[in-house]
């Protein structure tokens, strides 16, 4: 089991795959098979590397904020709760993971979701969450790899299906949509932006006094903003923090440094996703071909990113800030304080902009972030609860659908 969960932890790994069965299964030469997959295997290593550069930015960015702020709670964090549950499931959520597969692919095979989720890493994270649930009702092992497997693929195969009636909007295609873990903030996004937004008003299109025009330029206006935010932040952080952080680096280096290391890291994964998108796009059909004829790829959600960056930067910095504004009220409703996570709200805020954007307009993108923003901070604090018997202290699941799929199995099989 150590080394599925190894291969699925490297994602690329998968997609290699599948483009070389797609392209073998199509019949093509040799030499478009070694280029096909290679690419499609640089292309998602690129996606992963600046993602890399994204996390640490956002990471050192965190650490300033949280001392600048004094902010105190748990940070969610699913790699850290896969990390600390994995010799006690790691071996049933794998199980239910490879289950779960094989469920996809027969629904995509002979149902109406043709959806086949490639982003493992989340669905295995999903795994560990539904093992946490049937460890609680000490539910028999073969019977929670059966059922978790039955729920795990179904949820592959639906999750996607239903997000790719938004995403086409955005990629302009039916040929490919969307497998991420935040599609319950997605949906519930594009609803609302679709009925209390304005689909004429693009965001991509807002109009700009020439003396700022500059800021049309994704690169510019990303590396503007974690500039403006490092310096902000900086100002209230405690001396000590901040030189831990920056190495002893003047404030205004250091900010300029790492703000254009993130609109780098930004421009790594959309040229990755561009890469890509390219191959593996049409080698699924060969894959679908052999599996699931007339199947399409879940892919990850920053594809979505290559369509509407600036969109995306305004997602992220809403959604982080209905995070902080929820720091202060959650304790008000008797739950835990939620530390609003900066890779979290980055791409799940950024993407649920995009697709609010699509259905309606500026305002659509707003509602949708605001709903990301609520969704991320109030679903982790409520589970707190829920995981509380795995001992696992100052961190939880973080992405909404892993909270809603494990939360539906607890609160159906707990009366069993």
């Amino acid at each position: 089991m150590g080394i599925f969960i190894e291969i699925v932890r490297k994602p690329a790994i998968i997609i290699a795959l599948v483009t070389l069965v797609g392209l073998i299964a199509m019949k093509n030469k040799p030499s478009k098979v070694i280029t096909g997959t290679i690419i499609s295997f640089v292309g998602f290593t690129m996606i992963k590397m600046g993602s890399s550069i994204l996390a640490e930015t956002l990471t050192a960015f965190s650490s300033l904020f949280n001392s600048a702020f004094r902010l105190q709670g748990v940070v969610p964090s699913n790699e850290a709760m896969m990390a600390m549950t994995l010799k006690t499931l790691g071996s049933t959520a794998s199980l239910i993971l490879i289950v779960g597969l094989f469920v996809n692919i027969l629904l995509a095979r002979f149902t109406k979701f043709k959806s086949i989720y490639l982003s493992l890493h989340l669905a295995l994270f999903t795994a560990f969450a539904i093992s946490a649930i049937f460890q609680m009702l000490n539910m028999n092992e073969m019977l929670a790899i059966a059922l978790g497997g039955l729920g795990l693929g179904a949820y592959m195969a639906i999750s996607p299906s239903i997000l790719g009636h938004y995403s086409k909007d955005v990629v302009h295609s039916e040929d490919y949509t969307i497998a991420h873990s935040g599609t319950l903030s997605y949906v519930l996004g594009s609803i609302a932006a679709k009925k209390f937004g304005n689909k004429n008003n693009d965001a991509e299109k807002i109009k700009m006094n020439d003396k700022i025009m500059f800021l049309k330029d994704p690169i510019v206006a990303t590396t503007l903003t974690m500039f403006i935010l490092f310096i902000i932040t900086c100002i209230f952080a405690q001396e000590k923090v901040i030189q831990e952080v920056s190495g002893g680096e003047m404030i205004v280096l250091y900010a300029m440094e790492k703000a254009a290391t993130f609109a780098a890291g930004l421009f790594i994964v959309k040229a990755g996703i561009k890469m890509f998108t390219d191959e593996i796009v049409p080698a699924f059909k060969g894959f679908a071909k052999i599996f699931a004829p007339g199947a399409v790829p879940g892919v990850d959600v920053l594809v979505l990113f290559e369509e509407a960056q600036n969109t995306a930067l305004i997602g992220f910095l809403i959604s982080f800030g209905v995070g902080i504004l929820m720091v202060f009220l959650l304790p008000l409703l008797g739950l835990p304080v939620i530390v609003p996570g900066l890779m979290a709200c980055f791409i799940t805020g950024g993407a649920a902009a995009i697709l609010g954007n699509a259905e309606g307009g500026v305002r659509g993108a707003v509602i949708s972030s605001v709903i990301d923003g609520l969704l991320l901070a109030i679903m982790p604090a409520v589970s707190l609860t829920l995981f509380s018997s795995l001992g696992v202290d100052g961190t939880t699941f973080a992405d909404p659908d892993m909270i809603t799929v494990s939360g539906l199995f607890w609160l159906i099989l707990r009366w069993f």
